[in-house]
């Protein structure tokens, strides 16, 4: 029985082509909702992005895996509204250290964090160190804020291409030696990405897409690591969980919970790994594998009434 579906975020809830959430896909989510199923976020994202561009718009979640497994929370269960969304606020650039900024429906200090795992200062400072040398921009994470050591056409063509109206602001890269830093994502092409690796034993870089951004994590930690991450303080197990993806950094997730179900529009190695490929996000495919499960639970009911 699916308890828990972990919904990976661009390309499977929102289209790249419009940025926005079919209502299809809402209305799933809420049907999953009222069905008792929790429902949760995977992404190679930012929980301040997905508040600050509105990503997930009026949809509640109750756990969030996020920067690719790097910083993963809980949320307390509760019956919220729309009415309690906040507009953006049009001043907001990334930066929501400051004790009083919360974000109400998502912030991680209304929860629980139940993973968290910064990149090793010395790894991170020797990225940034090539990155104003070879002058390519790159995007760094603390927990509570973001920012960039550049900002030039590449950036901007990248934060398009996913629809994020928000840059960064520009920030001496001796602020990351001060502060945990969770993610760096470099702006570069594959074959200028391959003086990284030398610089990083302890981190890996993990394309996501067909641009020229790149996220920088640790080794080990995935998606995947994060969902159990969840699981474990949910006291779920992975044949409980189901999640729904279509890039390359979906791949692990659905080949090791319960139930992986792949876009349509995904990735050739993303639909080999899943155990269920649903229509492309664009032909309402969020909505047919949200419905694919609950058809699924109802009938192992029945069995088991039976």
């Amino acid at each position: 029985m699916i308890k828990i579906i972990f919904f990976d975020i661009d390309g499977t809830l929102r289209p790249f082509e419009t940025g926005r959430i079919p209502d299809s896909a809402k209305l799933a989510i809420k049907r999953a909702q009222r069905a008792g199923i929790l429902c949760a976020i995977a992404t190679g994202r930012h929980w301040m992005e997905i508040y600050g561009e509105r990503l997930i718009e009026e949809l509640f979640f109750d756990a969030y895996v996020t920067l690719d497994g790097e910083f993963c929370y809980v949320l307390p269960h509760a019956p919220r509204s729309a009415a309690q969304i906040p507009l953006r606020d049009p001043s907001f650039r990334f930066d929501l250290r400051a004790e009083e900024r919360l974000a109400p429906e998502m912030d991680p200090r209304l929860g629980d964090i139940v993973q968290k795992i910064p990149l090793p200062t010395e790894q991170v400072m020797a990225v940034l160190r090539l990155a104003e040398r070879e002058r390519f921009p790159v995007l760094i994470q603390e927990e509570r804020r973001i920012y960039a050591n550049l900002v030039n056409e590449e950036l901007l063509r990248c934060l398009y291409e996913i629809r994020n109206d928000i840059v960064p602001p520009v920030l001496p890269i001796r602020e990351a030696a001060e502060n945990p830093v969770y993610m760096l994502i470099p702006v570069l092409s594959y074959e200028e990405s391959l003086k990284i690796p030398p610089l990083i034993p302890d981190c890996q870089l993990v394309r996501w897409s067909d641009g020229r951004s790149f996220d920088l994590t640790k080794k080990g930690i995935n998606k995947s690591s994060g969902i159990d991450a969840v699981l474990r303080h949910l006291r779920l197990s992975r044949s409980e969980a189901a999640a729904i993806g279509d890039g390359w950094n979906d791949i692990d997730m659905l080949s090791r919970v319960g139930l992986g179900i792949a876009m349509g529009n995904a990735k050739p190695e993303c639909r080999e790994a899943a155990d269920r490929i649903c229509p492309p996000i664009l032909e309402d495919g969020l909505a047919h594998a949200v419905d694919w499960i609950l058809q699924r639970n109802r009938e192992e009911r029945a069995q088991k009434e039976g």
